[in-house]
């Protein structure tokens, strides 16, 4: 056990600046990895936290009347891709106009009572849609349909629906970034174990010469696929933790990555290191 051990540290300490740059290459990356994996958290976070808002609201034309406008109500549910609509009308809209902007809502009645009953706010429907089984360009075709109707003013795309459709780009971000990252991260650790195997060649010819196991010139190629993979992780992770404390009044309530997570990133790249030490080991012993 001594002897794997010290012949380990031997092949680690061979590599020498080599292993230095590889390990801040490795934290760089890692550093870039989870700032997706945080922006991801936040934005699926957010939209969790609405995921009782309407997807479309559709407004009304002031022609329509309420009966007008629960017919169409029933019209739109009859889609298959459409859960449930609500109607709102006028009067309801004035009152939660009132209370959404408190101060200013002695104004608006002061104004509604100026224009001798004038209503500002138009009567809208609120659309809601499983966005979990409906693509964005799916989204657009039911909207451009309710749109379609004469008695449609104007189709919205909400905050929830803005909030799933920037989840759907995050996660294609955040695929494609775990991708980049294991490539660069065995590129790294990959280039640095075959420079250090290939400077050790004719030592590992003389261990085997010499009668030594497979197994025991194994163990440098992994441990130092691990040390790699797990010291580069935690410099990464310790870095942008840094970085995200330092700026945390700008930032806001953001919170960093859970400890579930940060493991899982950190047992990822030591992953990487024992498969590349273990492939690197196949072709030089």
């Amino acid at each position: 056990m001594g002897y794997r051990l010290k012949n380990a540290t031997s092949h680690i300490a061979r590599a020498g600046t080599s292993s230095l740059i590889g390990i801040v290459g490795i934290g760089f990356i890692t550093a870039l990895l989870a700032t997706l994996l945080l922006n991801h958290l936040f934005i699926s976070q957010q939209s969790e936290f609405k995921n009782r808002a309407p997807t479309l609201i559709a407004f009304l034309k002031d022609t329509v009347d309420e009966v007008k406008g629960r017919t169409l109500v029933s019209q739109l549910e009859k889609n298959g891709q459409i859960l449930a609509v609500d109607y709102t009308s006028k009067a309801e809209k004035l009152s939660r106009g009132e209370a959404e902007f408190q101060d200013l809502g002695v104004l608006i009645k002061e104004a509604f009572a100026e224009t001798q009953g004038v209503n500002p706010f138009p009567a809208s429907l609120n659309v809601y849609v499983d966005e979990e089984l409906i693509t964005r360009k799916a989204l657009e075709h039911i909207a451009l349909d309710i749109k379609s109707h004469d008695e449609i003013e104007d189709v919205l795309l909400t905050g929830q629906g803005q909030l799933k459709d920037q989840l759907r780009d995050s996660e294609r971000t955040t695929l494609v970034g775990i991708g980049v990252t294991v490539v660069v991260v065995w590129f790294i650790m990959g280039s640095i174990i075959k420079k250090t195997a290939m400077a050790r060649t004719d030592e590992i010819h003389l261990m085997k010469m010499l009668g030594m196991f497979r197994r025991y010139l194994l163990a440098p190629f992994i441990v130092h696929g691990l040390f790699l993979g797990g010291l580069g992780a935690l410099c990464g992770l310790g870095c942008f933790y840094g970085i995200l404390h330092t700026f945390r009044s700008q930032l806001g309530g953001v919170h960093f990555l859970t400890i579930y997570q940060m493991i899982a990133v950190v047992a990822a790249e030591m992953l990487i290191g024992l498969l590349v030490g273990f492939f690197t080991h196949r072709k030089f012993v």
